[in-house]
């Protein structure tokens, strides 16, 4: 049992770069997935958990990486993320929803699910409990079980490995098994992104 919940070297595989379902796992309007739809008097729009804005990742090891949350509006509920390796210079971006896991121990996880199809892929992420806007998360390990590793033949220096999981069952037991590891890095917000010219 403990052997499982530490995930140990001969039953882990090398670090897949990428959790990816074959279809979306969580769907909005449940109490887990953010951002929710609001109504108060002659207002309606998107609650979100997380600060809107740029963040900034600092891995323990690599380059920093940044990230664009925003709002898609205000009649359909989820976020827009862009990803990029300067400020302001991110790329195309991707419908994603934040999800509560619930709590292990002093953290409280999190999992950023992108995109919708061909279904999605996932970052693993913790933070300190509480009710406030989110401005920091620790961005947790992919240590994927042997078992759950697929991928094709290497394309040159492209990467075809993934960890495929296919169960909100699956996903939270990855999530707390990586609560327990050391983490890739922080991500945090770093402000509002600048107004148009």
């Amino acid at each position: 049992m403990i052997l499982a919940l530490l995930c140990a070297a001969p039953a882990c595989a090398q670090e897949a770069d990428l959790v990816h379902s074959d279809r979306p796992l969580w769907s909005p309007r449940t109490d887990a997935v953010w951002p929710q739809h609001f109504t108060d008097g002659d207002t309606f729009g998107c609650a979100h958990r997380l600060r809107l804005g740029d963040w900034l990742y600092k891995p323990t090891e690599g380059d920093d990486q940044w990230y664009r949350f925003g709002n898609y509006g205000v009649f359909h509920c989820w976020m827009t993320i862009s990803h990029g390796d300067a400020p302001r210079a991110f790329g195309d971006s991707r419908p994603a929803f934040l999800i509560s896991l619930g709590r292990e121990h002093d953290k409280e996880l999190w999992v950023l699910q992108l995109g919708a199809r061909p279904g999605s892929d996932y970052i693993l992420l913790a933070g300190a409990p509480g009710k406030g806007s989110i401005t920091r998360f620790e961005v947790l390990q992919r240590l994927c079980p042997k078992a759950s590793v697929k991928g094709g033949p290497p394309l040159d220096i492209l990467q075809t490995r993934y960890c495929s999981v296919n169960t909100k069952s699956e996903m939270l037991a990855l999530a707390r098994r990586m609560a327990k590891l050391p983490a890739l890095g922080v991500m945090a917000f770093e402000g509002e992104p600048p107004g148009d010219p």
